[in-house]
């Protein structure tokens, strides 16, 4: 049995980080409300805040 990854937008990934970085959202309980993984959330946050 196989499982098809989730493609999340652009959009959808900016907004998740700006609600970390702007609104100062946990990523620990945002991850789990947009049903994403914790490690993928923080992973990308982590990365913006590299390249900004």
């Amino acid at each position: 049995m196989t499982t098809k990854r989730r493609e999340y937008t652009r959009e959808f990934k900016l907004e998740a980080i700006s609600l970390v970085v702007d609104q100062k959202r946990k990523i620990v309980e945002l991850a789990e409300s947009l049903r994403i993984g914790v490690s993928t959330l923080d992973r990308r946050v982590r990365k913006y805040k590299k390249e900004k």
